[in-house]
């Protein structure tokens, strides 16, 4: 009884050690002030926070707790699309923070159609996530 205590607060403890480093790590490259100032909505960046701070709680406990969402594909898709976002927006301001774009653009001489490469990234990450979720048997070695 004692040994599984001790797994439960050493497990406990690691998970709110991780989940603090992710959270620290979010804040730092400034994901939510950046987002609500360039969808002009600065006055939600509590809201979001909070939203965000949830679906941190939620995934953790989904470990340990069964969840299951009900059979409408309409939640899935909304649920799906949701962490998409999150994923993306993510990859796209640790891309930002480390200077990504600038360094690509500077050594690829590219002065035009910057919006063109941005969605053609967008684009190639969607095409190939469809494929890689709906075509059976697809892999890349």
């Amino acid at each position: 009884m004692m040994a599984k205590a001790l797994m439960i607060i050493i497990g406990f403890s690691s998970g709110a050690g991780i989940a603090a480093g992710v959270f620290a790590f979010i804040a730092a490259i400034g994901i939510v002030p950046r987002m609500a100032q360039r969808s002009k909505t600065e006055k939600y960046i509590p809201l979001y926070e909070d939203m965000i701070l949830l679906g941190g709680l939620f995934a953790a406990t989904a470990m340990f707790v069964d969840y299951r969402l009900p059979r409408i594909p309409i939640l899935a898709g909304g649920y799906a699309l949701c962490i998409g976002i999150f994923v993306g927006v993510l990859a796209v301001a640790l891309a930002e923070v480390l200077n990504v774009m600038p360094i690509l653009l500077r050594r690829g001489r590219i002065t035009k159609g910057l919006p063109w490469l941005l969605l053609s990234f967008v684009l190639g990450k969607v095409v190939g996530s469809l494929i890689y979720f709906y075509v059976d048997g697809f892999y890349v070695v």
